[in-house]
């Protein structure tokens, strides 16, 4: 009879259903998110890409911006709004700045509010 003395070792039910519903939820968090924050990295190697480029050094801003469409193009991002690509050319530098928010539904009337900001000078 010595063995029904001994506590029992494990997780009740209760807290396996807690466990796998916040796995879930972490789940579809990655699924929301990843998206964006791959495209916003092709977005930022494109950038990376036309500062590294001697050939765009004195490239109109608008021939810039028509450079960048067509690469996000080819990247297949479709759903980018060009207002938040902002290309400055002041104090003898240029200047691309892309700087936008995302906001995408989790489940119900959660959300998830992403910021991205990428920023590349060259002279």
């Amino acid at each position: 009879m010595q063995y029904l003395k001994r506590k029992q070792k494990g997780m009740s039910i209760t807290s396996w259903i807690v466990l796998i519903a916040v796995a879930l939820f972490v789940v579809l968090l990655g699924v929301r998110m990843v998206p964006s924050y791959m495209e916003f990295y092709s977005m930022s190697d494109i950038l990376e890409s036309i500062k590294d480029d001697p050939q765009y050094r004195k490239v109109a801003p608008k021939e810039l911006r028509k450079i960048f469409n067509r690469r996000i193009d080819i990247n297949s991002i479709y759903d980018f709004d060009q207002k938040y690509l902002k290309i400055d050319r002041s104090k003898g530098k240029t200047s691309m700045i892309l700087d936008y928010e995302i906001r995408k539904p989790v489940a119900g009337n959660v959300s998830v509010l992403m910021h991205f900001h990428k920023e590349v000078d060259w002279k």
